[in-house]
């Protein structure tokens, strides 16, 4: 950090003198320049723009036992958006992508449905796809799309491919979607069935709506105020955290003239915002903004310093107790309705082979924080977290395992819930057995939590924090702004 903030002290000396230019995009400064997509420089800012070239089949579908793969729950990030608000000269940022043989037949095959998704209320008033080249303030891109076609394409060979969990004529009572209620994670979510399933028909497509972006499923685990207090919390520990690297505030109050699309518009005092407001031009290769007639820019170094910071805060809640229970919280839901659609597919009760949920970075990190396999890293556009049911004979009895992947990387034996039985596994004579995590640990794990609590139900748990005894009204610009105003 001593390291960062003296790059951040050193870059905002930098000056150069320039002529005055029409447009920074159109006559870019020398020190507003990108470095090479490839260079070491881009390599963070490249993951977390996560572009499609780099994503393809990872450990997904790669059995640890001699079975069957019964079951795929895909948990997924929506692919590259616009920033959340709008930013300097956003109208000119290409939002497109180079075509590919994929991207091409996606995009015509769209085109042609257009009018056809009229039963997937609420969704319907959605387009099915991104503007091709416009960058709208929250919206998807057609790059956003290109990245969830190679996410649907690789698991498409890991699982339907390898496995056959999927047939041509696969029926609605197989899949189960869900999305949140926003034209991205919809349109990330056609675009990934559009290359993952092995005959792309929309009128076999149905889409549950969730009630919101942690798909907690119902009323009764949606509201919990423990959950809410847990997170104020965590708005107060990134205050001081922020308070402890002044630089850093600096640097905001420095770029924020800069990346805002008009002087009046709010000023921008968090650093993840601000970071939000960079990628917008980082992931689609643009030049970094400037105040035209000035030499006023953003440099890269500004950029590569937010993405030291930020990494190192999401350090310091890694292993925070406070962030953990948080996160079970408010995944509970979630879990719960995973742990009931793989026992009703191990019963026979249930038909469904594959479940999509498409939701946000806000989704992913707590569910990586339930599971215990949060690095502190931000989540990637595109991002996925895959759980895999297989089962397997031994001793001719039928037994059930589970494989739990983060962006095609087998993290089972990281997951809080199979730690413990790694460990012992590993004393065993068999080897065979090390690699496998019943599904019965992951079962106790969601089906235990409340009693390990103390508590006798969700609620009761939920409910020893009430609502009042929190301002529900503070947010973290608002607490940076009142820790650094005059």
């Amino acid at each position: 950090m001593i390291f960062t903030v003296f790059l951040i002290s050193r870059s905002t000396h930098t000056k150069m003198k320039v002529q005055r230019m029409s447009h920074p995009l159109i006559h870019p400064l020398q020190h507003n320049r990108l470095p090479p997509a490839s260079s070491f420089k881009m390599v963070k800012a490249m993951r977390y723009c996560n572009p499609p070239n780099d994503i393809a089949q990872g450990q997904e579908g790669k059995s640890p036992v001699n079975g069957t793969l019964e079951f795929v729950a895909v948990v997924i990030r929506h692919g590259d958006r616009s920033p959340l608000r709008p930013v300097r000269n956003q109208s000119i940022i290409n939002c497109g992508t180079q075509s590919s043989p994929l991207l091409l037949k996606y995009v015509k095959t769209l085109k042609h449905l257009r009018g056809s998704a009229k039963h997937l209320s609420p969704f319907a008033t959605f387009p099915l796809q991104p503007a091709e080249k416009l960058c709208t303030p929250s919206q998807m891109t057609l790059l956003g799309a290109h990245q969830l076609l190679m996410v649907g394409q690789a698991l498409q060979k890991s699982y339907i491919e390898e496995h056959g969990l999927l047939s041509k004529n696969w029926t609605s009572d197989q899949v189960k979607l869900y999305s949140t209620v926003f034209s991205r994670t919809f349109q990330s979510a056609v675009a990934f069935l559009f290359g993952f399933l092995p005959t792309f028909n929309i009128s076999n497509i149905r889409i549950i709506p969730s009630p919101d972006d942690r798909f907690c499923m119902s009323s009764y685990y949606c509201s919990c105020p423990l959950a809410g207090y847990l997170e104020k919390l965590k708005v107060k520990k990134r205050r001081r955290l922020l308070a402890s690297h002044p630089a850093v505030f600096h640097l905001m109050q420095k770029l924020g003239p800069i990346v805002k699309h008009q002087p009046d518009h709010p000023d921008i005092y968090d650093p993840f915002e601000m970071f939000d407001c960079m990628m917008g031009y980082v992931c689609h290769g643009s030049h970094l903004p400037c105040i035209p007639g000035t030499n006023e820019c953003v440099t890269f170094e500004h950029v590569r310093n937010l993405i030291a910071y930020m990494d190192w805060v999401g350090r310091q809640f890694v292993r925070d107790s406070s962030n953990t229970r948080a996160g079970m919280l408010n995944m509970y839901g979630f879990l719960n309705h995973l742990v009931s659609n793989i026992k009703d597919v191990i019963s026979g009760k249930e038909l469904t082979r594959f479940i999509l949920y498409s939701g946000h970075d806000v989704t992913l990190e707590p569910l990586s924080t339930a599971l215990g396999i949060d690095d502190g890293n931000l989540i990637p556009y595109a991002s996925r977290i895959v759980f895999e049911l297989y089962s397997h004979s031994v001793n001719n009895q039928l037994k059930y395992v589970l494989k739990v992947l983060y962006n095609g990387k087998d993290v089972t034996k990281y997951t809080t819930f199979c730690k413990s039985f790694f460990k012992d596994t590993m004393k065993t004579s068999n080897p065979l057995d090390y690699g496998i995590c019943p599904f019965d640990s992951f079962r106790k794990y969601v089906e235990d939590f409340i009693l390990s609590t103390g508590a006798s139900s969700f609620q009761a748990l939920c409910n020893t924090v009430q609502p009042s005894s929190y301002p529900l009204d503070v947010t973290y610009s608002s607490y940076i702004y009142d820790a650094y105003k005059p």
